[in-house]
């Protein structure tokens, strides 16, 4: 059995729009600063807020 590349399995990979998958998480499009269609930063404001709310949970 022969086990496919790291290279092979990234090509074959369908990728989501990064702001389906922020919408999907929850994240509002104004807290994603997004580097090309599939990856993205998150707003430091917005990981703040996040965590606050764990936290006070």
């Amino acid at each position: 059995m022969a086990f496919k590349t790291d290279i092979e399995i990234a090509r074959e990979a369908k990728k989501k729009p990064i702001m389906q998958i922020g919408a999907t998480l929850g994240i509002p499009a104004e807290h994603l600063l997004p580097y090309g269609h599939d990856k993205a930063k998150v707003s430091q404001e917005f990981i703040r807020s996040w965590t606050a709310r764990r936290t006070a949970s």
